[in-house]
């Protein structure tokens, strides 16, 4: 449960970040990273596989951001990598989805509403902190 509460002061920090700056802070995910990959090797709470598949669906956002010359933010992929390491892949596949779907349903409200603008910037760390929070509220 340790590890929840860590993703969620990691997806908070970064959420205000973004939100404010159009960016996460790259101190913080070096420390919680740090702090992450330090855990499992000391706890051992997940297998190595595991741990590569979190970190493969942060670095699957990457390439995304690559393919997209940027429309999806680098400093998105960057925070799934680390939400990876103490997530594991199906936790984060599962936050990723989960933040995929609020972000779709709001802004897909936008839209229809006429608040939104197709080609709008729009931070997605709050979806996927909102999102990781109601996963931990509802588990």
């Amino acid at each position: 449960m340790w590890n929840e509460y860590c993703t969620a002061a990691l997806l908070l920090w970064n959420a205000c970040q973004d939100l404010r700056r159009q960016e996460v802070s790259l101190p913080s995910l070096g420390v919680f990273a740090a702090a992450g990959l330090a855990a499992n090797l000391l706890l051992g709470y997940q297998t190595e596989s595991e741990l590569l598949g979190g970190l493969g669906v942060g670095l699957f956002v990457l390439a995304a951001s690559a393919v997209t010359k940027g429309a999806i933010g680098l400093g998105d992929g960057l925070v799934l990598c680390v939400t990876g390491i103490f997530l594991g892949g199906t936790e984060n596949l599962r936050l990723l989805t989960a933040g995929l779907l609020l972000c779709a349903l709001v802004l897909g409200t936008g839209l229809l509403l006429g608040k939104a603008c197709w080609k709008q910037r729009f931070p997605f760390i709050p979806f996927l902190c909102l999102a990781h929070l109601g996963r931990m509220i509802w588990k």
